[in-house]
């Protein structure tokens, strides 16, 4: 049934329309739905629909739908002792692709996020995110079927573009450009998914001025 809502409510709107989001929304103060599902540090109550474009509420009318009761407890969870931090934000990303892809990955999800070496943070440096998308790709290779996929692709296309935006940063002028086409081959395999979610997140997170370091503009 929440499958159903979802569609119903994205087929209202630009699935794959980076225009029908806001590229005006600074991630400290309104956070984007490809910041709240990808980064995973802030609850979802903090997600505010009206304070995005009119055309691009479909798309987090949808992924709210789609937010069962026991990962809203999760999703909504307030500030955690540094300790429990990593494992936090896997517990967030579990809940994510469960969110997004159905409670039939739930034992895939558990094998990446439980596998996945999140950082919590990366310093400003390109190796932490694009360590974290090679992580992507090696599953993807090691495993060509799974039904995680779209996620990752996702996963992968932001974990890709805060890489880029660290290595423009610093003057890392070998990688950048190569980061650049590696994100943009994984951002159109996330926009060509059958996933309705998939596919508006991902016009979400080309849309946004910056999903790391601002002012290193867009791949």
């Amino acid at each position: 049934m929440r499958l159903v809502m979802m569609i119903g409510l994205l087929l209202s709107g630009c699935l794959d329309c980076p225009a029908a989001f806001s590229d005006s929304l600074p991630l400290a103060d309104a956070p984007s739905i490809s910041e709240m599902v990808l980064f995973g540090v802030r609850p979802l109550a903090v997600l505010d629909l009206e304070r995005y474009p009119e055309q691009g509420r479909p798309c987090v009318r949808a992924y709210l739908a789609a937010v069962s009761p026991e990962s809203r407890v999760i999703l909504n969870a307030g500030p955690i002792a540094q300790s429990e931090a990593l494992r936090a934000r896997k517990r967030n990303m579990l809940a994510q692709m469960i969110t997004i892809l159905g409670e039939d990955v739930r034992k895939e999800a558990e094998r990446f996020s439980s596998a996945v070496p999140l950082l919590l943070e990366w310093e400003g440096m390109s190796e932490g995110p694009v360590d974290e998308a090679n992580f992507a790709d090696q599953w993807l290779n090691k495993y060509p079927d799974t039904i995680i996929a779209p996620f990752l692709h996702l996963f992968k296309a932001h974990r890709l573009r805060a890489g880029y935006e660290a290595a423009r940063a610093g003057h890392e002028k070998g990688l950048w450009p190569i980061l650049a086409k590696r994100y943009r081959e994984a951002l159109q395999e996330a926009k060509s998914a059958r996933n309705p979610l998939i596919m508006c997140i991902a016009a979400d997170l080309e849309a946004q001025p910056y999903v790391y370091l601002a002012g290193q503009g867009r791949p």
